[in-house]
């Protein structure tokens, strides 16, 4: 029974689209017809696409700029891959760089219908950018550091124009946001730096000639050698004062024991006159042969000498029976020489105390200089740190500056660290409309709508009988 109605249905249907087979020929080609008109003189739509490869460098290091203020060379932060990758797609994406885009080709080149139907300039700039960021596709190729830029325009030209420019724009603005502090800044540090570092120097250089300083190290070997020699030179005065001390004691000692005045010899009267009576008695006889020589024995000359010599024979011969004694006496020799060490003694040690009190001081004086050095080296140390500080500081910023010179030289050139590994070509065909999809689309839907109405038609005409 159901395969009976199964075959009275079938037929029943073959019946209908013989009935309606001229019109549905005629619904099949018009639709067909329709959808290849349509897909001829619809506006081709071209794709043009470029790959940029982004390289992780220096413009993913960022400093602050109170590390670069400080002069620290470590990274504050640096990027990882998909920080990376997402930024430089959202620049891509961004109003700013389809503004410019638009800006440099004009709208009525790039949107000539927009142009004509709309008056307003901010409104037009507007959907201008819209319409730019709808036909633009910038995606992220999985799995590696390269960026796809695709933008459809109905002229490939301008396509190739605009997908040029936008990477251009995007160079640009990837420089302006990952640039590092500039160089006026570092100028400006530069030149506060080498200000501090005159500054400290000099400071350093007034203390140095105002204390006389010229090489510390050597000047304390200098005044230590000399307080070393000087005190040596007390130490041996002290020896010597002592030594003095007592010598002068020894010396007063001996005084006491030794007499001023001592007995030189003793004589009678007689022996003294006997004895210079002989020699008056001698010089007489002696000039008695003298006379004797010259003038004859008659002469009144030898006979008053020769009264003379009776005169001390006689005195000779009184003396001779006197027994009458003289005693004489004189200072002490050696109590002399005694005095006479002990005042040189006395003498020397006055001298040697004046001599140890004038080392003192200047014994005290090298103290002094030596305390006052020790101060000075103290300062001196710090006035040296902070030289050294301003110094180390601004070579370090002369070193960051040089560096900044070169990134703002390379940021000049547009060397940046991404690369356009494929550059856009001018499409041989559109990808838009797909005249095969679009034919074969058209087929099917004539196809459809003609059974549809042939079935259709057959239901309402059965639900009338």
């Amino acid at each position: 029974m159901q395969e009976q109605y199964s075959e009275n249905t079938l037929l029943d249907v073959l019946t209908s689209l013989r009935k309606y087979f001229f019109k549905m020929v005629l619904i099949f080609v018009g639709i067909v017809l329709v959808v290849t008109i349509v897909t001829f003189t619809e506006t081709p739509i071209y794709e043009v696409g470029s790959s940029v490869m982004v390289k992780y460098g220096r413009e993913y290091v960022y400093r602050s700029v109170d590390q670069v203020a400080k002069g620290d060379v470590q990274p504050l932060y640096t990027y990882n891959g998909p920080e990376v990758i997402n930024t430089e797609l959202e620049i891509f994406r961004s109003n700013e760089l389809a503004g410019k885009v638009i800006h440099a080709l004009g709208v009525d080149q790039l949107f000539p219908d927009l142009a004509r139907r709309v008056e307003d300039k901010k409104r037009l700039f507007s959907l201008a950018i819209n319409r730019f960021r709808k036909q633009l596709t910038v995606a992220h190729v999985k799995g590696s550091n390269v960026i796809e830029v695709t933008f459809q325009h109905r002229d490939p030209e301008i396509a190739v124009q605009a997908v040029n420019l936008l990477t251009k724009f995007f160079k640009e603005r990837h420089l302006q946001l990952f640039k590092n502090p500039r160089s006026a800044f570092l100028e400006e540090q530069v030149a506060l730096y080498h200000k501090q570092l005159n500054t400290t120097e000099d400071a350093l250089r007034t203390f140095k000639q105002n204390n006389r300083i010229f090489s510390l190290e050597d000047q304390r070997k200098i005044l230590m050698q000399q307080y070393v020699n000087v005190n040596t030179l007390l130490i041996q005065g002290n020896s010597r004062l002592e030594e003095l001390a007592q010598k002068t004691i020894s010396l007063e000692k001996q005084l006491v024991n030794v007499p001023e005045v001592i007995v030189r010899f003793e004589e009678t009267a007689r022996e003294s006159n006997i004895n210079d009576a002989n020699a008056e008695l001698l010089k007489f006889k002696i000039h008695e042969r003298e006379l004797l020589e010259k003038y004859p024995e008659s002469n009144r000359l030898i006979t008053a000498v020769r009264k003379d010599i009776r005169m001390v024979e006689k005195f000779i011969a009184d003396q001779e029976a006197s027994s009458q004694k003289n005693v004489r006496s004189g200072k002490n020799p050696v109590f002399q020489q005694l005095k006479k060490e002990l005042i040189v003694a006395r003498a020397d040690h006055t001298a040697q105390e004046a001599k140890n009190k004038a080392i003192q001081r200047q014994l005290g004086q090298l103290e002094d200089q030596l305390q006052r050095m020790t101060e000075q080296e103290a300062e001196l140390s710090g006035l040296q740190t902070q030289v050294d500080a301003a110094e180390d500081t601004y070579k370090n910023f002369v070193s960051k500056l040089e560096d900044s010179r070169i990134q703002d030289a390379m940021d000049r050139q547009k060397m940046v660290n991404v690369v356009v590994i494929e550059n856009p070509m001018v499409p041989v065909k559109p990808i838009k409309p797909n005249k095969k999809i679009n034919i074969l689309v058209g087929v099917i839907l004539g196809a459809a709508c003609s059974l549809f109405y042939a079935l259709i038609s057959e239901y309402v005409l059965v639900r009338k009988t």
